[in-house]
C-alpha cells in the first residue's frame, strides 16, 4: 500500500465555468509540453504529411524480430505470433517508438582569429539609460534576504569522514590562491533570445560594470548569436570582444569578428586563447552564458544560427583541450549544466564547476558583489567566492520571482576526478547486476521517484545523491557520500537537489543513441555506460512487450490520428470503445499468454541489431526475458465494474498495483461536434484494491477560467510530503519595458507541494518550435497587465486530432495574481484514467460519460 500512486489535494470552490473552443491557431498538438525530437507546435500552421520516423522505425524493428523468430516456431506458434504482430504493427504504425536523438553537427570551417590593435575603442558607459529599452538589471548590491533561506548544504570540514574508503588520490588543484594574483574572467556570452527579447545580457553586463574592478582583475567578454542587444553599445550584426570596467566604461577591444556561431567549438577555443594571450594572468575563470540543455544537449543555442544546435559535451571537452588553459574555475551562467558528465569533462582543466542542476530564474547569476570581492582580494579562496555568487544568485532569484525554483552548487574537480571514478564504476556494476537479476523494479522505482530536472522536456535528468540512496545498495550509499563531500557549497529550495545531477533514461529513450555516444567520446565511465543501456534495453523491452511504447506528445505532424487505434492503446481509444452502464464490466484490452512474451523476448539474443537501437543490450533483454514476461501488467485486468455502493471501479491485485508507479485523470468535454482535451491531472481515489472512477466533474481553474492541464511529473520528498509539477499550453501576451508588446507560445509551469498545496503558477516557459533542445534561461515572469490566451487541443468524435484552438476567452492578469481551484464543467465529459506502469507503458481504462 506504501507505494501506491500518489493524488495531490485540489481546492474546488464552488460556480461553474465555460468550455469553449475558440479559433484555430495550429495544427500541431499542445498536449505535451515536450515534443518528440524536440519539436515544439506554433501557434500558426505547422507542419504536415509525414508520419513520425519513430514510428516507421519501430514497425521496421519489430518486422525484423518477427521475421528472425518465426522460421522456428511451432506452426500452432507461428499462428500465436502473427496474431501478436499484427497487434503490436498496428501500435507501431500510429506510435512513436524509441525515436532517437539527432546528433549536432557543428561546421568545422575555420572561424575568424581575434586579432587586437586597430579596432580597440572605448565606448560610452553602459548605463541602463543607454539600453534600447532592456531592463537595466538590479543595481543593489546588498539583497534583502527572501523569507525562505531554503536548504544549503556545506561539505564538512573534514570530508574524509564522508568517504568510506580511499577511492584514489586526490591531484592539487591547478591554482593557489595568493593575494595580488592578476585575474582574467572570460565570459562568453551568446545573448540569443535571453537578451533580444528581455535584455537578460545587458543586465548583466551593467552588474560587471556596477562593481567595483580592480586593474589587475579583467572582466573579457565575447558577445555574439543575439539578434537585437538592448543597449547602444554592442553590435547585434557581428561577434565582438569588449572588457568591462568600473564606472559602467567598456572598451570594445574586437570590433567585428564576423558573425560567426557561439556553438561552434573552435570560436570558442579561439577565444580562450585570445584572453589567454592577450590578458595573461595567474587565475584564470570562464563563464559560459546562455540556455543550457545538460548532460546530453549541452551548452548554448545561437538564435542567429539556430540551425547548428548546442555545444555538446565533447564538443566542449574538444575546445577546451584545444584552448589549452588551466582555469581556478569554470562556471556556466545557463540551465541544467551542473551534471556529473560535464565535472568529468571540466576536471581536466579547472580545479571547481559552478552550475545548476535546474533550469535557472531569468536573473540569472548576480555579477556585481562576487566581482567586487575578488577585486578586493584578487586571491580570496575560490569556495568563497562561491558562496557569495551562489548566496546572490539564491536572494535575487526568490525575490524577483518568489515561486521560483532554484538551485547552485559548486563542485570540487579535482576531488571529483580523484574519488568518483571508482565509486561511480562500484555503484554502476552492482546497479547494473540489480537490474540483471530480476530487480528491474526496484531501480525504477528509485528512478522514478527521484527528483527530476526540467522535467516538462523529458530530458531525463536526474539528482545523482538523491538517486544513488533510494537505490540504496551499498555502493550507492557510498556513492553518495563521496558526491556530497565534492558537493562544497549548495543553495536551494528544491527538496533532494543535492547539487550534482545525471542522465539516466526513462520518460523516453530517444536520446540513448546520443547519450552513448557522447560517452564514449568524453571517455565517461564504461560501467555507467553499460548501466544505462541495460536499464534502457529492459524499459524497451516491456514497452514492446505491452504492445505499446511511451510516447510523450504527437510524432506525426499531420496530427494524432486515433481512429484506428486498438481498445485501450490510448484515451481516445478508449473513448471510441464505447463504455455502457448496461454492460456490466468491460476491459481495457486482451490478455496475451506470458509465455509467448518470453519466446518473444528471448529473440533478442544475438541478433544483429539495426543501428538505429545499436545501444539495446540483447545480453539483457534475454536474461529478463522471464522476469518481463512474469513482471506485466495485462491489460485484461483493467476491467470497469461496479462495487457494492454502485461505484464505477477498477479492481486491480495487489501485484498489479505493485507494478503501477501513476495515476491521472483524462477528461475530454463533448462540445457538441467533438472532443475538447482537457488534459491530465493525478487526482484520484484508491480504496483497497478498488480504483473508484467516480468523477465530481471538476477541473482545474485559473481566476475561473477553464485551463487544459497536463501532469508532468510527482515526487515525494524525504520529509513525506510531494512536489507535483504540471504544464498549461497558452499564449502570453507581455509588454516590454518600453511599452511594446509581443506575444509568443508558453507552457505556463504549475507547482503543487507542502508550501502551495493548492497549487502556484512559477512562471512561463517558451516553445522553440524545434529548434533547440537547450533550455532557455528563467521562466518568464508572468506580470500584472500581462494577457493569457489558453489554449487545447481537439479532436473529432472519430478520434482524429484536428487542430489547436484558443480555449475560452482571454484573461488580463490582475494586480492580485493568479489563484488556481477546480470548479464545476456544465458539460457532458467522456472521463478516463491513465495507468503508467513500471516501464513507462501507458494504459487506459475504458471510458465512461459524466454528465453535470
Amino acid at each position: 500500500m506504501d507505494n501506491r500512486p500518489h493524488s495531490r489535494d485540489k481546492k474546488v470552490e464552488s460556480g461553474s465555468v465555460e468550455v469553449r473552443k475558440g479559433e484555430k491557431v495550429g495544427s500541431s498538438p499542445v498536449g505535451s509540453g515536450a515534443r518528440p525530437n524536440g519539436h515544439q507546435s506554433g501557434y500558426t500552421e505547422g507542419r504536415s504529411g509525414e508520419r513520425s520516423n519513430g514510428s516507421m522505425l519501430k514497425t521496421g524493428l519489430l518486422l525484423f524480430f518477427f521475421t528472425k523468430l518465426f522460421g522456428n516456431l511451432s506452426p500452432k506458434g507461428k499462428r500465436i505470433v502473427l496474431l501478436v504482430a499484427a497487434v503490436l504493427l498496428i501500435f507501431s504504425l500510429m506510435r512513436g517508438f524509441m525515436t532517437p536523438g539527432n546528433p549536432v553537427t557543428v561546421d568545422p570551417a575555420p572561424v575568424s582569429q581575434p586579432s587586437g590593435g586597430s579596432t580597440t575603442q572605448t565606448q560610452p558607459s553602459l548605463d541602463p539609460s543607454l539600453s534600447n529599452g532592456g531592463s537595466s538589471g538590479n543595481t543593489n548590491t546588498t539583497p534583502s534576504n527572501p523569507s525562505s533561506s531554503g536548504n544549503v548544504t556545506e561539505a564538512p570540514s573534514n570530508p574524509s569522514t564522508q568517504t568510506p574508503v580511499s577511492a584514489g588520490t586526490v591531484r592539487d588543484h591547478f591554482y593557489s590562491p595568493n593575494a595580488n594574483d592578476s585575474v582574467t574572467v572570460m565570459v562568453y556570452m551568446c545573448g540569443t533570445d535571453l537578451e533580444s527579447k528581455y535584455s537578460m545580457g545587458t543586465s548583466d553586463l551593467v552588474e560587471m560594470a556596477n562593481a567595483t574592478i580592480a586593474d589587475n582583475v579583467n572582466i573579457i567578454v565575447e558577445t555574439g548569436g543575439c539578434r537585437k542587444w538592448q543597449n547602444n553599445v554592442i553590435s547585434s550584426s557581428t561577434n565582438q570582444i569588449i572588457k568591462v570596467t568600473s564606472g559602467g566604461k567598456v572598451t570594445t577591444l574586437e570590433k567585428d569578428l564576423g558573425d560567426v556561431s557561439m556553438v561552434n567549438p573552435l570560436n570558442l577555443t579561439s577565444f580562450i586563447q585570445y584572453c589567454a594571450t592577450k590578458y595573461p594572468a595567474e587565475r584564470n575563470i570562464l563563464i559560459m552564458w546562455d540556455h543550457g540543455g545538460g548532460s546530453v544537449t549541452g551548452y548554448g543555442y545561437d538564435e542567429k544560427h539556430s540551425s547548428d544546435g548546442s555545444m555538446d559535451l565533447a564538443e566542449f571537452n574538444s575546445a577546451l583541450k584545444a584552448a589549452g588553459v588551466k582555469f581556478d574555475w569554470i562556471g556556466f551562467d545557463a540551465c541544467l549544466m551542473q551534471t556529473l558528465e560535464t565535472a568529468m569533462v571540466c576536471d581536466d582543466y579547472a580545479d571547481y564547476l559552478i552550475a545548476s542542476e535546474e533550469s535557472e530564474p531569468g536573473t540569472g547569476w548576480f555579477y556585481t558583489n562576487w566581482v567586487t570581492q575578488l577585486s578586493r582580494n584578487t586571491g580570496v579562496a575560490t569556495t568563497d567566492l562561491a558562496k557569495t555568487l551562489i548566496d546572490d544568485f539564491y536572494q535575487y532569484s526568490l525575490r524577483s520571482q518568489s515561486s521560483a525554483q532554484v538551485t547552485l552548487s559548486i563542485l570540487d574537480l579535482a576531488e571529483v576526478q580523484g574519488t568518483v571514478p571508482a565509486y561511480l564504476t562500484a555503484f554502476s556494476q552492482s546497479t547494473n547486476q540489480l537490474i540483471n537479476s530480476d530487480n528491474y523494479k526496484a531501480v525504477s522505482n528509485a528512478r522514478s521517484k527521484t527528483t527530476k530536472f526540467a522535467s516538462s522536456q523529458r530530458l531525463n535528468q536526474i539528482d545523482l545523491i538523491d538517486f544513488a540512496e533510494r537505490v540504496g545498495t551499498s555502493d550507492a550509499k557510498k556513492l553518495a557520500s563521496v558526491l556530497r563531500s565534492c558537493v562544497k557549497y549548495n543553495r536551494t529550495n528544491i527538496s533532494n537537489a543535492n547539487g550534482v545531477s545525471i542522465y539516466f533514461p526513462y520518460e523516453n529513450t530517444r536520446t540513448v543513441n546520443s547519450a552513448l555516444n557522447t560517452y564514449n567520446q568524453i571517455g565517461f565511465d564504461s560501467s555507467y555506460s553499460a548501466c544505462v543501456r541495460s536499464f534502457a534495453s529492459l524499459v524497451a523491452s516491456g514497452q514492446a512487450s505491452a504492445g505499446t511504447s511511451y510516447y510523450q506528445g504527437y510524432g506525426s505532424s499531420s496530427g494524432y490520428d486515433l481512429s484506428d487505434l486498438l481498445q485501450g492503446s490510448s484515451p481516445l481509444g478508449s473513448l471510441l470503445g464505447g463504455y455502457t452502464d448496461q454492460s456490466g464490466s468491460y476491459s481495457s484490452g486482451y490478455s496475451v499468454d506470458p509465455e509467448l512474451i518470453y519466446q518473444l523476448l528471448t529473440g533478442f539474443s544475438g541478433r544483429n541489431i539495426p543501428s538505429e537501437y545499436s545501444w539495446i543490450d540483447t545480453d539483457s533483454v534475454h536474461a529478463a526475458a522471464r522476469y518481463i514476461s512474469d513482471n506485466r501488467l495485462d491489460p485484461s485486468h483493467i476491467v470497469v465494474s461496479f462495487n457494492k455502493a454502485g461505484s464505477r471501479v477498477v479492481t486491480l491485485s495487489d501485484e498489479d498495483w505493485d507494478l503501477i508507479q501513476a495515476v491521472e485523470l483524462n477528461v475530454y468535454v463533448d462540445d457538441g461536434t467533438g472532443y475538447i482535451d482537457l488534459g491530465r491531472d493525478n487526482v484520484f481515489e484508491i480504496s483497497g484494491n478498488d480504483l473508484i472512477l467516480d468523477y465530481d466533474h471538476t477541473w482545474l481553474t485559473i481566476n475561473r477560467h477553464v485551463v487544459a492541464y497536463y501532469m508532468e511529473s510527482d515526487v515525494e520528498q524525504e520529509d513525506g510530503s510531494w512536489t507535483t509539477t504540471g504544464l498549461i499550453p497558452a499564449i502570453l501576451k507581455s509588454y516590454d519595458e518600453s511599452g511594446e508588446s509581443f506575444e509568443q507560445m508558453v507552457n505556463l509551469e504549475v507547482v503543487f507541494d507542502k508550501d502551495n498545496p493548492y497549487g502556484v503558477i512559477t512562471g512561463a516557459r517558451p516553445m522553440y518550435n524545434g529548434e533547440t533542445d537547450a533550455i532557455a534561461k528563467g521562466n518568464i515572469e508572468i506580470k500584472e497587465n500581462d494577457v493569457l490566451q489558453f489554449l487545447c487541443d481537439y479532436y473529432t468524435y472519430d478520434g482524429r486530432y484536428e487542430s489547436t484552438h484558443l480555449l475560452g476567452s482571454p484573461l488580463t492578469v490582475p494586480a492580485s495574481g493568479l489563484s488556481i481551484a477546480n470548479r464545476k464543467i456544465d458539460y457532458d465529459c467522456s472521463v478516463t484514467y491513465r495507468l503508467t506502469d513500471i516501464y513507462a507503458n501507458y494504459y487506459w481504462t475504458p471510458a465512461f460519460i459524466s454528465q453535470p
